[in-house]
């Protein structure tokens, strides 16, 4: 299942969505394209969940690292 969001200058590829039994909610798994970075997140749909990823991305500020990388 692919789903690519552009976040900043990064894209996130959706590469799984899965639910643990007794548990609220959605786990979804994204990968940032051209990494082997993955972030994974708790929501009840894919819109929430890109939400919770760019959040999370700029929380840890994936991005500049992400950028710097590939220069």
């Amino acid at each position: 299942m692919k789903l690519v969001s552009e976040i900043m200058s990064l894209e996130l590829e959706l590469v799984d969505v899965y639910r643990y039994e007794g548990f609220i909610g959605k786990r979804f798994r994204f990968r940032i394209k051209g990494t082997k970075i993955y972030v994974n997140v708790l929501a009840n749909s894919v819109e929430d969940a890109v939400e919770k990823a760019k959040q999370l991305i700029k929380q840890l500020e994936l991005e500049k690292y992400v950028k710097s990388s590939k220069s």
